[in-house]
């Protein structure tokens, strides 16, 4: 009995130790187990996850840089401020996984957390994503009802934003129903205070010659109200004009110099208020009732300010002594601005005479027919600094010499008064045109410096030194042919193909420009101007350029552009020019079929 029992009491104890070492050592030991094999698995994917974000922030890292340095050579220092900025945030996270993938991550495995995340990775992307997206709305515009933003003000549309980072409304006026154009410039949408410092420092002086009504500035935001000029630009009048006839007719050439001489007078009035417009182009030229009407005052300057000289402006119609002498720090008031202006007139007349920017400066040829006298005021305006006209009003009385006689091809150059010749003896009125209207073969104007049109044959006169050099050529060409010890040429893999011309906007995207082989650029120059006067539809602009080569791959061949890109940008290609092998370059169409290499 006694015996039973013993057994029956140790039977219970022992289920009962078994009881209590499964419960607090089996069962604590497979947890164990089974947690280290968890860690384990947690840390393979963390370490894999880290390191393959580190190889990724610091990519990102880098190109934020590389932008932010372009931008830099692009004077576009807000952007630079925002590159740099993200450029800092990807560096730290690159910092911060990497400290995970050494320290943080091991402690996990042997049960020591470390402190919680706090790096909010996942909220900086969120908020990169938002930033985007508000870009994209500043690009195609906010669908947001803006009609209350303006005191005294409805709007009714909006225009394109350009360049400079605001948003530009077209509104009538609720005291008067007139309609003007505002520019407003937000801090919360990504405006920068040097643009909004920049665009108000000549709002007075401005609103006194009438060229702004209102204008507004506090600490959130900056507006002002311009008068509202219904018409094409000056890109699209000229290619009309030049789709007319193979040749500008002595009544087109008088409807030429009525725009130039209101442009001229316009500037006129800019200078003696003491302004300087520093961004005379085709596209900020609108042509309405006749006349030409300057727009846009982002880069309007006083004369006699004490900042420095920047190198803003547009390629081909910005005059190359005003980088040379913003590149030295030259201050405004130490060079008379007016004449810069006065370059870009100039440049303005050659591209209505030969409907393409002049590629060569003051050097560009005349492909086209035109009278030497008109000839002679644009080489005048685009000489060099100290050989050009002092002021506007030179070139404006050439310019009314020539409107004041009845067949403008009889007057010589030595008629003009900045030459010995006689002023116009009644002054000449400021000339309105009304020109048939010819319906742009493209429903979205071009915003560039042209060329416009489509692509003319011309006939040249042939000239001995021409002759001389076929010849020439043709001595070479035998020579190359029978030389047996010549090298053999590796042919590249890149073919070289005749394009169709494109029937929209051609940005020139021109690395050439750094080049320091003066033959290679006048010869990409030469083929710019060629594709120009075939008809492609090219125009040079350095805001659209540094946005451009933020997606522009560097080896368009192998990597395609998409369309998308392309129609945020309103282009129907890019037309790229690189630094090629042996001194020469290489010229690459890029649309959204892919990238071709031009003869």
């Amino acid at each position: 009995m006694v015996t039973a029992l013993f057994t029956c009491f140790g039977t219970v104890v022992g289920l009962v130790g078994a009881v209590l070492l499964l419960v607090y050592v089996v069962i604590p030991i497979i947890g164990h187990v089974v947690g280290f094999v968890c860690r384990l698995i947690r840390f393979a994917f963390q370490e894999l996850r880290d390191v393959l974000l580190i190889s990724i922030a610091l990519f990102v890292g880098v190109i934020k840089l590389l932008r932010a340095t372009l931008c830099v050579v692009l004077a576009r220092w807000d952007i630079v401020h925002k590159e740099t900025e993200a450029a800092k945030r990807r560096f730290i996270e690159a910092y911060d996984r990497t400290v995970a993938v050494f320290v943080e991550n091991p402690l996990r495995v042997i049960g020591i957390e470390t402190k919680n995340e706090k790096h909010g990775y996942l909220h900086q992307v969120k908020n990169e994503a938002e930033e985007a997206v508000n870009q994209i709305k500043k690009v195609v515009g906010d669908s947001s009802n803006p009609e209350d933003k303006f005191d005294g003000y409805k709007v009714i549309g909006t225009l394109p934003s350009g360049g400079s980072g605001a948003k530009i409304y077209i509104a009538t006026s609720i005291k008067n129903s007139s309609t003007v154009v505002i520019k407003n410039f937000e801090l919360a949408s990504g405006s920068q205070l040097p643009q909004i410092v920049r665009e108000s420092r000549a709002m007075e002086a401005a609103k006194k010659l009438g060229l702004v009504i209102e204008h507004h500035l506090n600490n959130n935001r900056f507006w002002y109200a311009m008068p509202y000029h219904a018409g094409d630009h000056l890109g699209v009048v000229t290619s009309n004009l030049h789709n007319k006839s193979k040749k500008l007719t002595s009544k087109q050439l008088q409807t030429v110099l009525g725009y130039q001489q209101t442009l001229l007078h316009t500037l006129k009035e800019y200078h003696s208020a003491g302004l300087w417009h520093k961004d005379v182009k085709p596209e900020n030229i609108i042509i309405h009732d006749g006349s030409a009407h300057l727009v846009d005052l982002g880069l309007v300057t006083p004369l006699a300010s004490a900042m420095t000289l920047t190198t803003h402006g547009t390629e081909y119609f910005r005059d190359p002594e005003l980088v040379r002498q913003a590149m030295r720090g030259v201050k405004v008031h130490q060079v008379d601005g007016s004449r810069f202006d006065v370059f870009g007139a100039g440049a303005v007349l050659y591209f209505m005479l030969e409907n393409t920017f002049p590629a060569h400066g003051g050097l560009s040829d005349f492909s086209k027919e035109s009278p030497e006298s008109i000839r002679w005021i644009v080489r005048r305006a685009m000489a060099d600094y100290d050989k050009r006209y002092t002021s506007i009003d030179e070139m404006l009385l050439d310019v009314e010499k020539v409107l004041s006689v009845k067949d403008i091809s009889t007057i010589r150059p030595a008629d003009l008064p900045s030459l010995g010749g006689e002023e116009p003896k009644v002054t000449v009125k400021r000339t309105t045109v009304n020109p048939t209207p010819v319906s742009p073969k493209r429903t979205t104007p071009s915003t560039g410096g042209g060329p416009f049109g489509t692509a003319r044959v011309y006939a040249y006169k042939t000239k001995p030194t021409g002759i001389l050099a076929v010849l020439v050529s043709i001595l070479i060409g035998v020579y190359v042919v029978f030389d047996v010890n010549a090298p053999t040429k590796v042919s590249t893999p890149e073919t070289i193909v005749e394009v169709q011309i494109p029937a929209g906007r051609i940005l020139v995207v021109n690395d050439l420009l750094s080049s320091s082989t003066s033959n290679e650029r006048k010869t990409a120059s030469n083929k710019i101007a060629e594709l120009g006067v075939a008809g492609w539809d090219l125009f040079v602009d350095a805001e659209k350029e540094a946005s451009v080569r933020s997606w522009l791959p560097s080896d368009p061949i192998s990597t395609a552009v998409s369309g998308s890109k392309l129609e945020s940008e309103n282009l129907t290609g890019i037309l790229l020019i690189k630094n090629g092998e042996n001194a020469a370059y290489k010229m690459y169409y890029v649309d959204q079929n892919g990238a071709s290499v031009l003869p």
